[in-house]
């Protein structure tokens, strides 16, 4: 008897944790249930969501974090879970294979539920053991709960057993050094630090952290969470350096009407929030609650097994994990200001009409006392990663289920608020989601709402984040038809090189006293127009016959330097462009890019090796090998990554293509080609495609 009332004990204890993490309206039945196991393992139907989360939420909310808020760290968690559970199914399919762990497959009498959900578990439990390994007596007790024995360490792989503990193990030992620091707690790597401080807007185009209370008179500081994601490798197959979003130029106060508009539009929402519009808000930031529970209710329509549930539940986290790496990318290389700082810059102290605070209802208040609905979240604000998630949830599991279909309503009785509580909302309210596409929108849309993002943020977000949500579900269909190679253990990305080039000092500018040297008479019979002075008088200088070079796009003006260059020389041009370096490097021609200023009206550049120096129109496509580009014909490329689509050769961005796509190529610029794309020309890197046909 005593047993049992422990057990009862322990069950409520879970049930009252998962309530009050999902709190904020949700009726009994649209929760995840309690964690206890009330049938045996051979029978559960769904022990991902009946077991297995109940526990690792309530632990989150324990030890990671108590608002849920912290969507990176919360989503490695479930997706390496996942991905252990998806790899110890493996086995029990006709064709599936494993990400990290390749268990012999069984014959087909094996393919029970008992089997697979045996397996299944004890690959969530070594997954978990290796991720909260301080909590290690609740996984013991989950596996003892369901009647399993969480001391059997057995690595034989014709065991349900042993197959679920190599597999849990492969997961948490292959993503031990991904990039996200978790044998350093997850502190930062990159040596990130915000220009502001929370008492101080240096910056206002920059994050500031702000001042979370923790209790009556004790207050932290914000610190960007998990900045090192940026440089974690994806679960699918792409390169993130490939995929950028345009800079956020409303958020420079060098814009100010752009800058003013934005805050203004904030201000405006904010002054006439709705119930529905609040609910929403506080729905789309709980991501447990809105991705987890809208998977659920899928999961019971179509009548999933246990491992399909735990395969799409992995091709959703995959995908919002792939969202977040780059996301974080763009967030660290931006370094965006959130609204309320933005509301203090403008507006300063006066008076701003706006939500006053939790019941205050529609107030004006001192614009640098000016609250968000919602917290502000851990880190700069664009893009939102949590437009970002959204969309590439929905667009994972529309293609997982096959249709936009969802359907999916979520209740709240009048007064059950999580910001509001007793008061919003005012009477009993339903939302309702039709589709995927419904879902999306009204997440990106929650953060206006909120009060945490600016529009060109959800903007930003919503225009490219579907395609992670493609990318993991290609990627899992290599893994259930066999196809995927076994991967090796992941390992920390390269820095971001543009945040590399962006902390590198600038270059200071050379000017060199007029005539330091006189200038070699050659410089001066070359052209008028070209003026090379130099820092000693061993450098010599020649006219350029240009016939050959009048084919070059762009082509204005050279000139070639020479001789002891060591200590380097100026070379100007009196018309503007751009300035390149065309050098000899054995058997191959090189053009490199040099950085022009102005002086006395001249366009300039630092020399300080030989070659000729040219002055185009527009800044030049590096080549090599020939200084023009080459026409194909029976070019045929497949992209192997989503690539940026460029109006030039490294040029401003137009678009994105998705991987496998089959294009036409039409011309090569060293590393670049030329294809048509949706009626457009334009140039994508030749570094992430294969070739068919004559396409050097």
């Amino acid at each position: 008897m005593i047993r049992n009332l422990c057990v009862d004990l322990r069950v409520g204890v879970w049930a009252v944790t998962l309530a009050l993490l999902l709190a904020g309206g949700l009726t009994e039945s649209q929760r995840l249930p309690a964690a206890e196991a009330s049938v045996p393992v051979s029978e559960m139907t769904d022990p991902l969501h009946d077991v297995i989360l109940p526990r690792l939420y309530a632990i989150i909310g324990a030890d990671v974090s108590p608002t849920l808020g912290d969507a990176t760290l919360i989503n490695r968690f479930r997706f390496i879970v996942s991905l252990a559970m998806v790899d110890a199914a493996a086995p029990y399919h006709p064709t599936a294979v494993g990400m990290y762990t390749r268990a012999p497959r069984r014959p087909e009498r094996e393919w029970t539920n008992a089997n697979i959900n045996t397996a299944m578990f004890h690959a969530a439990y070594n997954a978990l053991m290796g991720l909260l390994p301080e909590r290690v007596p609740v996984w013991r007790e989950m596996m003892r709960d369901v009647g399993l024995d969480p001391l059997d360490r057995s690595t034989d792989l014709s065991t349900a057993v042993g197959i679920g503990n190599a597999a849990g193990a492969g997961a948490q030992r292959a993503r031990l050094y991904d990039g996200v620091n978790q044998t350093g707690d997850y502190q930062d790597t990159t040596g990130y630090a915000p220009v502001n401080s929370a008492f101080e807007l240096r910056d206002p185009s920059r994050w500031q952290p702000g001042l979370r209370r923790h209790g009556i008179g004790v207050y932290a500081v914000q610190q960007f969470v998990t900045p090192q994601l940026a440089n974690t490798e994806p679960i699918a197959p792409f390169d993130p350096r490939e995929l950028r979003v345009d800079p956020p130029s409303a958020s420079d106060p060098a814009n100010w009407d752009a800058y003013k508009a934005q805050v203004d539009v904030v201000l405006d929402i904010s002054a006439n929030l709705s119930d529905e519009m609040k609910l929403k808000a506080e729905l789309f930031d709980n991501k447990i609650a809105s991705l987890g529970l809208s998977y659920v209710k899928i999961a019971k329509d179509l009548n999933l097994s246990p491992a399909d549930i735990a395969r799409g539940y992995f091709v959703k986290v995959a995908a919002w994990m792939d969202a977040s790496i780059a996301t974080w990318q763009e967030k660290r290389r931006y370094d965006a200001v959130r609204p309320f700082s933005a509301i203090a810059y403008v507006y300063g102290n006066e008076p701003v009409t706006t939500w006053g605070g939790p019941g205050q209802g529609r107030q004006d208040v001192p614009a640098d006392q000016w609250q968000a609905y919602l917290p502000e979240a851990d880190h700069p604000e664009y893009p939102s990663g949590s437009t970002c998630g959204c969309y590439a949830h929905a667009q994972a599991l529309r293609r997982f289920t096959g249709t936009d279909r969802l359907d999916w309503s979520v209740s709240y009785p009048a007064g059950t608020s999580r910001i509001e509580p007793g008061l919003t909302p005012a009477r009993d309210t339903t939302l309702t989601f039709e589709t995927w596409t419904d879902f999306a929108s009204d997440c990106g849309q929650s953060r206006l709402w909120g009060g945490v993002h600016f529009a060109k943020a959800v903007e930003a977000s919503a225009a490219y984040c579907s395609v992670f949500g493609d990318m993991a579900y290609d990627y899992y269909l290599t893994l259930m038809d066999g196809s995927a190679p076994l991967r090796e253990s992941a390992e920390t990305l390269s820095p971001d090189p543009w945040l590399e080039n962006a902390s590198k000092p600038a270059a200071p500018v050379p000017v060199v006293p007029e005539n330091t040297y006189p200038t070699p008479l050659a410089c001066e019979n070359a052209s008028e127009s070209i003026v090379v002075t130099a820092m000693n008088n061993g450098v010599i200088c020649e006219g350029v016959d240009t016939t050959g070079l009048s084919q070059l796009a762009g082509f204005l003006d050279a000139v070639v330097v020479y001789g002891e260059l060591n200590l380097g020389a100026q070379v100007c041009f009196e018309q503007e462009g751009a300035m390149a370096l065309f050098k000899r490097a054995g058997a191959a021609s090189l053009m490199e890019e040099l950085a022009a200023y102005s002086v006395n009206n001249l366009t300039c550049a630092w020399v300080d090796q030989p070659g000729m120096v040219m002055l185009i129109a527009t800044s030049p496509a590096l080549q090599s090998d020939g200084a023009t580009a080459r026409d194909l014909s029976d070019c045929v490329v497949t992209l192997t990554a989503p690539l940026n689509f460029r109006a030039s050769p490294g040029g401003g961005v137009i678009g994105l293509i998705p991987d496998n796509a089959r294009l036409n190529a039409s011309e090569r610029s060293d590393d670049w080609l030329k294809v048509r794309y949706s009626d457009e020309e334009g140039w994508i890197s030749a570094d992430f495609v294969t070739t068919e046909g004559a396409c050097q």
